[in-house]
């Protein structure tokens, strides 16, 4: 797998961040909308760390995180 580039101060580990990297990639043509990223990806890891159990009473799963996230611009996968 190709090695990523993130910032410094990301708070995704490397995995996470191609996750969301991919994701990008194949939803949105490869647009990385950098204004709001670190937004973005603080719920990322937000939703990340919380357990699976949890993740399903939000009616989530950790597949679908990326789409969450982004659900407002890509509304692929997410009811």
């Amino acid at each position: 797998m190709p090695m990523s580039l993130r910032p410094a101060n990301s708070r995704l580990s490397p995995r996470q961040s191609l996750q969301l990297d991919w994701f990008l990639a194949d939803t949105g043509l490869g647009c990385n909308p950098a204004q709001d990223r670190a937004a973005r990806e603080a719920e990322f890891a937000r939703l990340s760390a919380l357990p699976d159990g949890a993740l399903r009473a939000m009616g989530l799963s950790r597949q679908g995180l990326a789409a969450h996230v982004y659900r407002d611009l890509f509304h692929i996968g997410v009811s």
